[in-house]
């Protein structure tokens, strides 16, 4: 198995150019990094397989996690979500994270740490976690992209490059590529990642696990629950309703009722 291609921009296709310019206009950004992961790529990563032991999944041991998930998947399915429904979704997660056994905020609070919390759900939840350290401390876009059947991956930042140690704080794990990309971005053999989410698919848990190892790092991933199944458009879907979402997408539902925080470092 190889790891995902860094493309320079000049070198894209025509196809891919036009997405990745769509893109950037929508979310008003420009994509410092671009990795693409192939659908062969994919294939191997989701191939089905048991879990291995770094993925530490917190509802085996703490039903109330699945409660607050049927909260979640209740929320993402409404034709309309109000401000209270996003309210609830949202604490809904942060209560996740709360019943995860190692709190990300110790974590991220060791010494020599890197943390990355990719916009939007990532950011607003390590802000609410009091995860996001003065340094060291990074918020990127990290946007999926389709394109020549696999996944291409957008980042809108220069991350920090060498890390030896590295926290990952974000929502929910569907495909799993844009934390294989902020991974294979950031850091260097050996290194130590943790991360946390509230959610996973298998294929996701799986990919994460099998990059980490391509990537010669050591991995533990934290989730509160492991469910679901990826769709044709890599969403995590319930496996006999594939109509409905398990989650939908994290940051439009919370960043209505989540408003950002001053930049880190000035007064409020």
């Amino acid at each position: 198995m190889n790891t995902a291609r860094l493309f320079d921009r000049p070198g894209l296709p025509p196809d891919a150019r036009r997405t990745v310019d769509d893109f950037e206009k929508e979310h008003d950004t420009y994509f410092s990094h671009l990795v693409h992961f192939g659908p062969e790529l994919l294939d191997a990563l989701h191939t089905p397989g048991p879990l291995p032991e770094n993925v530490e999944v917190a509802s085996a041991v703490r039903p109330d996690v699945t409660e607050r998930m049927a909260t979640v998947t209740a929320v993402a399915n409404l034709p309309h979500q109000q401000d209270a429904d996003r309210t609830r979704y949202l604490q809904a997660l942060l209560d996740i994270y709360g019943m995860l056994p190692v709190p990300p905020a110790r974590r991220a609070s060791a010494w020599g740490t890197t943390v990355i919390a990719p916009e939007r759900e990532g950011r607003i939840l390590a802000e609410r976690l009091g995860v996001m350290p003065q340094r060291q401390g990074w918020t990127p876009q990290a946007k999926r992209m389709p394109v020549g059947g696999g996944l291409l991956v957008g980042v809108d930042e220069w991350l920090p490059s060498q890390a030896d140690r590295l926290v990952i704080i974000d929502g929910v794990v569907a495909s799993g590529v844009t934390l294989m990309a902020l991974m294979q971005l950031t850091v260097r053999p050996g290194a130590d990642v943790e991360i946390f989410t509230c959610h996973s698919t298998q294929q996701g848990a799986l990919a994460l696990a099998r990059y980490a190892e391509q990537l010669q790092v050591s991995l533990t991933l934290h989730v509160g629950q492991v469910s679901g199944a990826l769709n044709g458009k890599f969403y995590a879907v319930r496996p006999d309703a594939p109509e409905q979402l398990v989650l939908g997408d994290v940051g439009d539902t919370i960043s209505p009722v989540a408003p950002a925080s001053p930049p880190r470092g000035t007064p409020a």
